[in-house]
């Protein structure tokens, strides 16, 4: 380990630059977030996925709201101040959550295409906020205005950009970098001090969500703890208990863990294992950050299984804590609530239908709470393998194809399956797969799934 000794805390100044693009209100107009909103991939700055206020009914749910459309390839939904943002393959949804009132903007050119997962932040001189879109190594930042969103966005939907940021600074009109195969990287995270994102040319950067602006970037090169071989970056997550950026990277698929100061981006320490046979670093979406803690995901290898190795790192310091070793042939996803981390990977079967097998990990001790396997298959390459489970109340939400699964936090206990039919090309019925994680904001579960994005009560 390489540690570097912690700086004071200091709030981060929020100055405002040049204001870019139309539409200014003045500070007393900031939309805030509120407790039901999801903002971002994964919910929060620790991607937790945990909505500890939900009551989602234990006998199954309802269709509160559907709409259709001609092809899937969702992005996985954000909902703020109660509007749904959700991109498929041909346009934007833009409608109430509640309802499912509302508009879809066509799009036509690269707007949403090579995207990541979208994102929304409160901007402190627009009324209506900022919706962020990363675009590989570069971020825009649309007027999120629920009602100023066209029939039809053509090109970059420009006449939306408010700014633009790279991995060097921020402009007015798009840099290069567009369309990278590693957007998801750059999943932006929101914090009350800003815009978070990793972006996948090695660096990270803090912006303010009014016009892009500066608070802090810093090069991972300078954490990297080889001299051969080049950290590349996996992925990032917030611990806003102890105002700890953690950056994930391998070096030749050995796992190097990077903790930064929220507030000024310094590096308080690093952690690498470096050029390791023994594990890989899980590429993807693989941690979770809370109280302090962060949870990771790796692969651990041998002759005789194949498992995944899900770690405790204390976020302030990067030193280990428990490591529980899983017996699966690939990694889904990670949640998070007050006593368990969740883990949904899939079991190898010889007969190639691989069922998802979910885990309840205790967050004091690494023990195993329950295992339970469900008899579906994930529902679609989100991550490696599929989207990644929600905890609602006492309920983990786990995708699949046959439709949405329930389970109960307590036990793993399987309470109800949402699943729909829907016709085939050759004259059949199948069931619709669920698509992306369940959002669950309010009262509503929101879900795209085969050909439909759904509002469940």
């Amino acid at each position: 380990m390489d540690r570097v000794p912690r700086s004071r805390r200091r709030t981060v100044l929020a100055g405002v630059g040049t204001l870019l693009g139309a539409g200014c209100l003045g500070a007393d107009r900031t939309p805030a977030a509120t407790e039901a909103d999801w903002q971002m991939y994964g919910r929060d700055p620790g991607r937790t996925r945990f909505v500890p206020d939900a009551d989602i009914p234990r006998d199954g749910v309802e269709i509160a709201w559907s709409r259709s459309v001609g092809a899937s390839e969702w992005f996985p939904p954000v909902v703020a101040n109660g509007t749904v943002y959700c991109q498929y393959a041909n346009g934007l949804f833009v409608v109430d959550a509640e309802t499912g009132d509302g508009d879809v903007s066509n799009t036509y050119g690269g707007f949403g295409r090579g995207a990541g997962p979208m994102a929304f932040a409160s901007t402190t001189v627009y009324r209506d906020g900022v919706l962020l879109v990363p675009y590989g190594n570069v971020i825009a930042g649309y007027a999120a205005e629920p009602d100023g969103w066209p029939e039809s966005v053509s090109g970059l939907g420009e006449g939306r950009v408010r700014w633009w940021i790279d991995d060097e600074g921020v402009s007015t009109s798009p840099p290069g970098g567009l369309g990278s195969d590693a957007a998801w990287l750059g999943a932006p995270v929101v914090t009350d001090e800003g815009i978070v994102s990793l972006h996948p040319w090695g660096t990270v950067s803090a912006v303010a969500a009014d016009d892009g602006g500066e608070h802090w970037r810093y090069g991972l090169a300078a954490a990297n703890p080889d001299d051969e071989y080049s950290l590349v970056p996996v992925g990032h997550v917030v611990d806003t208990a102890t105002g700890t950026v953690v950056v994930k990277g391998r070096v030749l698929g050995g796992p190097v863990f990077v903790g930064l100061d929220l507030a000024d981006g310094t590096r308080e320490w690093t952690v690498g294992e470096g050029r390791t046979p023994e594990w890989r670093v899980e590429a993807g979406d693989s941690m979770a950050a809370r109280d302090g803690a962060v949870y990771t995901v790796g692969w651990a290898e041998s002759d005789s299984r194949r498992a995944v190795r899900i770690r405790e790192l204390d976020a302030a310091t990067g030193d280990h804590g428990w490591t529980r070793l899983l017996e699966r042939g690939s990694h889904v996803g990670l949640a998070v609530d007050e006593t368990n981390v969740y883990h949904v990977g899939v079991i190898e079967a010889e007969d190639g239908a691989d069922p998802i097998a979910v885990a309840a990990i205790d967050r004091e001790d690494g023990g195993v709470r329950w295992t339970k396997t469900v008899d579906d298959t994930p529902g679609s390459v989100l991550t490696e393998e599929g989207p990644p489970p929600t905890v609602a109340g006492d309920l983990l939400l786990v995708p699949g194809s046959l439709g949405l699964h329930a389970l109960a936090t307590a036990d793993g206990g399987r309470l109800w399956t949402f699943t729909e039919t829907v016709g085939t090309a050759g004259g059949g019925e199948t069931e619709r797969a669920a698509l992306t994680p369940a959002v669950v904001a309010g009262d509503r579960i929101v879900i795209g799934t085969t050909l439909m994005l759904y509002g469940l009560g």
